[in-house]
């Protein structure tokens, strides 16, 4: 039974089919874990095999999995039309015959056929061409993402539970912090308080994917994704918490950099700028607002006049949806200066700017907001100011 009520489900399929009309498409073929889970509810870890939907623009769509997959994509797919293929053949092999198959059975000979360029291999694509030799075949990955950048009622009810999820795991990290604790110590209480709260609220889902990093000290800290050691916390380190809980595919976040006391005026001092930096980003989440415009007008002028400009170490933010670390992301919610998106109501960001100082560490708070007509909603509400441990 889907998480989601069918009424939802439809909805995302008639934005599909919307995509299609606009772009004389006559089906699309979905082929990355992301985009499966969003338009039928099922979802695998690929381990080098394919799974899909097909979204004809009339009829009732069909999603491929692979054998192995056993009766999952029979329980979760919203759609009656499930296909298999077997390992007798190569995934690729197989998943392109059952797409084949399933246009020729609606009633579709040739046309033009959308595909996520974003997500296809070489090997998926040339194979596409040659097993649909009467089909043109048509980039439709960067419309998909324009079509579910508004997210539902229910989408954000999710949501709404993941924030909370992430303050819940960020407070057990902050209880457990001392002096001797290792990383991946502090790494396993997050992800245990987050997957206990998870399950608690979400019984009948699945409880998988959800991840956390805990980084210590002036070399960890300053790599946002490096992934958690042994190294045991000293007092005077600058910490950064990560919590990271995954809900049938959503994707949050919170992130926090705190100090282990006695806190150094350096530490302050970057600790400091880098509250005023995120605040002002936060203050840039306005309908109206070209997200390429939020590094220029809110973030680099206050680290520009700090001379900081060039510690900067990745992008300030970005949207949110299904996603996790090797799958999905969608490239026109980022803030990053090349990007002429929008905000617009309904729409689910980040603000993360983070500065790495060498001998110190790295700064960064990261909060989840929904942009609303007269501002935001923020789904993560720990702390985001300047945070000692004592």
């Amino acid at each position: 039974m889907s998480l989601f009520s069918s009424g939802e489900m439809k909805r995302r399929v008639d934005n599909a089919r919307r995509v299609m009309a606009e772009k004389g498409i006559d089906a699309i073929v979905i082929n990355s874990v992301h985009n499966t889970l969003y338009y039928s509810d099922f979802w695998m870890v690929p381990w080098g095999r394919y799974q899909g939907v097909v979204i004809p623009r009339v009829g009732e769509p069909a999603v491929i999995a692979p054998r192995i997959e056993f009766d999952r994509p029979h329980r979760m797919s919203v759609f009656d039309d499930v296909r298999i293929y077997w390992d007798s053949q190569s995934s690729v092999d197989g998943i392109v015959k059952i797409i084949s198959d399933v246009l020729a059975e609606r009633g579709i000979h040739n046309g033009m056929v959308g595909f996520e360029e974003t997500f296809a291999s070489y090997e998926f694509y040339s194979k596409l061409r040659s097993g649909l030799p009467t089909f043109d075949l048509m980039p439709v990955a960067y419309e998909l993402m324009a079509s579910q950048k508004i997210k539902s009622g229910e989408e954000l009810d999710v949501m709404r539970h993941g924030g909370q999820i992430c303050d819940i795991g960020a407070q057990a990290c902050v209880d457990a912090v001392r002096e001797g604790i290792t990383e991946v110590e502090l790494q396993r209480i997050m992800i245990q308080a987050m997957e206990s709260e998870i399950c608690e609220r979400f019984p009948d889902e699945e409880c998988d994917g959800t991840f956390a990093w805990f980084q210590s000290g002036p070399v960890n800290t300053a790599d946002a994704h490096a992934l958690n050691t042994t190294r045991k916390l000293q007092q005077g380190d600058v910490l950064s918490l990560n919590c990271f809980p995954i809900i049938v595919g959503y994707y949050h976040l919170l992130e926090r950099t705190l100090v282990l006391g006695p806190m150094s005026d350096e530490v302050r001092k970057y600790f400091e700028i880098e509250v005023e930096v995120h605040h002002s980003g936060i203050s840039a989440l306005k309908p109206g607002v070209r997200l390429g415009d939020i590094d220029d007008q809110f973030i680099n002028p206050i680290y520009r006049k700090h001379g900081l400009l060039d510690a900067r170490t990745f992008g300030t933010g970005h949207s949110f949806g299904i996603m996790h670390y090797w799958y999905g992301r969608d490239e026109i919610g980022e803030i990053r200066p090349y990007n002429d998106t929008i905000l617009e109501p309904g729409m689910v960001m980040s603000i993360e700017p983070m500065i790495a100082i060498d001998g110190v560490g790295g700064f960064k708070h990261a909060d989840m907001f929904v942009v609303q007509e007269d501002g935001v909603e923020q789904l993560t509400n720990f702390n985001n100011g300047v945070i000692v441990i004592d």
